[in-house]
């Protein structure tokens, strides 16, 4: 083999490497409204699972929850107490006392509040 040849050789591997290694760290943003959610659940059970370790297969996951707003702010409201929704816009058609289903991406349980996380939430009703 010439020179030449290894240098092309050896510029495409590269050239190759970079491209597929660039699209394999920079993958496309996940639309969770879009999604499907895999599974639809009630708030109380949702961190009964997490409580038990049974949830390893939920995290980041699209899921949808039920329950009734115990709390409510500008970016985020929480489900009977149990599940923390956050929201990437402002909220203003949800109050305290209202039931809802919320789709969004579970992120895991916070020890130290007691409660599940989700996060990119949409209000599906």
């Amino acid at each position: 083999m010439t020179q030449r040849r290894r240098y092309i050789l050896l510029s495409t591997l590269v050239i190759l490497v970079c491209y597929f290694g660039y699209n394999y760290v920079y993958k496309d943003h996940r639309d969770i409204s879009a999604e499907v959610s895999e599974i639809e659940i009630v708030a109380p059970y949702l961190l009964e699972r997490f409580q038990n370790n049974d949830a390893d297969k939920l995290l980041n996951k699209t899921i949808t929850v039920t329950g009734v707003v115990t709390a409510s702010g500008p970016l985020s409201i929480t489900i009977d107490s149990k599940v923390d929704c956050s929201f990437e816009n402002e909220i203003e058609t949800i109050e305290e006392g209202m039931s809802v289903i919320i789709k969004g991406r579970c992120i895991g349980f916070d020890d130290l509040f007691g409660i599940v996380k989700l996060d990119q939430s949409s209000i599906v009703k």
